[in-house]
C-alpha cells in the first residue's frame, strides 16, 4: 500500500459524512464514520510512512485499524446486532493457530500482542457484520479481513503472491463500508427462511464442494515431481510449504484453495444440516459442530504439516471433532445409521492403522493414507446425501 490510498479514503469519508448530514442521521452513523476515520491513522503509519513490521509505528498502524474495528463493533451493537456466535468460534479456532504458528514467531512481543488483539476484534466485527445481513457491511468487513490476512502472509510469513491482493481488497473494503453507511437498510433476508432460499443455499453448497474437489485433483497433478500417489501419501502432503525441494509450489496453493472451499461448503451447508436435526437443541449444537469442523479444515491448510507438525495434528483433531459432532446431532432418516456406521468404521480403522504404524507393526503406506481417504469420502457421502434431501424436502 502507498500514499495513493489516502486519496481514496478521504473522499469516501467526505461522501459518507455528507450523506449522513443530509438525511440527519449523524446520531446513528457517527460510530461507523469514526471507524472510517480511524483507518486514516492506519494508512498514515502503514502506507504513508511504510512502517517496518517490528516497529513502534507498525503498532500504531495496527492500533488505528483496531480502533476502526472497535468503532464498527460499537455501531453494530448500537443497532442491537448480536454476533453469530458459532461463526465467531469458528473464526477464532481458524486464525489463532495460524497466528501462533506462522506469524508470532516472526514478531516481537509488543507487535505480536497488538496483532492478537486486532485479530480478535476482526473476528468479532466480521461475525457481527454477517449477523447484520447488510450486504455492504458483509462485503466491506470480509474484504478487509482477507486483506489483513494477506498482509500477514506476505510480510511475516514471507509467502509469495499474497501481496498482490492487499491494496485491491483494502480499497474495495473502503468502498463497501462507505456504501454500508450510505445504504444502511440494504440487507438480504435470512437465506434459509424460504423454500427457494433454502434450495439456493443447498445448490451453492454443492458448487463449493465441487470446486474444492476439483482443486484437490488439480493439486495432485501439479506437484513438482508429478509423482503424487493418493494411496501412499497423505492429502496434507500437497499443502506443504516445501514439496519435492520446491518452496510454495502450485500444489500448495491448490490445496489451500481446496480446503478453503471445503470449509466454505461446510459453513454454508451447516444450517441445512442443523434443520434436519430431530430436536431444536441438537440443531443448535450441530451449528457449532459445523463451525468447528470448518475451522479445523481451514486451519489444516493455514498450518502445514512441515511448518508445525504438532499443531497441524491438533487442527486435524479439531476438524474430526467437529465432523463427529455434526454427524451425531443430525439424524434425518431412519437409514442414517448406515452412513454413520460407514464413517465411524472408516475412522476406527484409520485410528487403528495409525496406532499400529506408531508401534512399527505396519508400514505407513498404503494403509494409513488409504484409510484417510476413506474417512474423507465417507464424510462427503454423508454430506451429499443430506444435501440431496434438502433439494427434495427443505424445511
Amino acid at each position: 500500500m502507498d500514499l495513493r490510498i489516502l486519496g481514496v479514503t478521504l473522499p469516501l469519508l467526505a461522501v459518507a459524512t455528507a450523506v449522513s448530514l443530509r438525511r440527519k442521521s449523524l446520531g446513528e452513523d457517527w460510530t461507523a464514520l469514526l471507524g472510517l476515520m480511524f483507518t486514516l491513522v492506519g494508512d498514515y503509519f502503514l502506507a504513508m510512512r511504510s512502517a517496518p513490521p517490528n516497529s513502534t509505528e507498525f503498532i500504531y498502524g495496527v492500533a488505528g485499524f483496531g480502533m476502526a474495528q472497535l468503532c464498527w463493533i460499537a455501531h453494530f451493537a448500537r443497532h442491537r446486532t448480536v454476533p453469530l456466535w458459532e461463526m465467531l468460534l469458528g473464526l477464532l479456532l481458524t486464525f489463532m493457530p495460524y497466528l501462533h504458528c506462522r506469524v508470532l514467531p516472526h514478531t516481537i512481543a509488543s507487535v505480536g500482542g497488538a496483532m492478537v488483539v486486532y485479530a480478535v476484534l476482526s473476528c468479532l466485527s466480521l461475525s457481527m457484520a454477517m449477523s447484520s445481513r447488510n450486504i455492504f457491511w458483509c462485503l466491506g468487513i470480509s474484504f478487509l479481513f482477507v486483506s489483513d490476512l494477506s498482509i500477514s502472509a506476505s510480510v511475516f510469513v514471507g509467502a509469495p503472491h499474497y501481496g498482490l491482493f492487499i491494496a485491491p481488497l483494502y480499497i474495495l473494503s473502503l468502498f463497501a463500508v462507505t456504501l454500508a453507511i450510505v445504504f444502511p437498510k440494504l440487507s438480504f433476508p435470512p437465506p434459509y427462511q424460504t423454500e427457494r432460499g433454502h434450495k439456493v443455499m443447498v445448490w451453492l453448497s454443492f458448487g463449493l464442494y465441487g470446486i474444492a474437489l476439483a482443486s484437490f485433483l488439480l493439486a495432485m497433478f501439479h506437484t513438482p515431481s508429478g509423482n503424487y500417489n493418493p494411496l501412499r501419501q497423505m492429502l496434507s502432503y500437497l499443502g506443504r510449504v516445501l514439496v519435492d525441494g520446491v518452496k510454495y509450489p502450485p500444489c500448495h496453493y491448490l490445496f489451500l484453495a481446496g480446503m478453503t472451499f471445503s470449509a466454505l461448503a461446510i459453513a454454508v451447508a451447516t444450517p441445512h444440516y442443523a434443520s434436519l436435526a430431530p430436536r431444536r437443541w441438537m440443531g443448535r449444537v450441530a451449528k457449532f459442530a459445523g463451525a468447528i469442523n470448518a475451522a479445523g479444515l481451514m486451519s489444516i491448510a493455514l498450518v502445514p504439516e512441515d511448518v508445525n507438525g504438532l499443531w497441524h495434528v491438533n487442527c486435524c483433531f479439531v476438524a474430526t471433532f467437529g465432523g463427529i459432532g455434526l454427524i451425531a446431532m443430525v439424524w434425518a432418516h431412519r437409514w442414517d445409521w448406515i452412513l454413520v456406521g460407514l464413517a465411524g468404521l472408516a475412522g476406527i480403522v484409520f485410528q487403528v492403522c495409525l496406532h499400529l504404524h506408531s508401534q512399527g507393526r505396519i508400514p505407513f503406506s498404503p494403509a494409513v493414507p488409504t484409510m484417510q481417504k476413506a474417512v474423507i469420502v465417507s464424510f462427503m457421502l454423508w454430506g451429499f446425501c443430506h444435501l440431496v434431501r434438502g433439494l427434495r424436502k427443505p424445511r
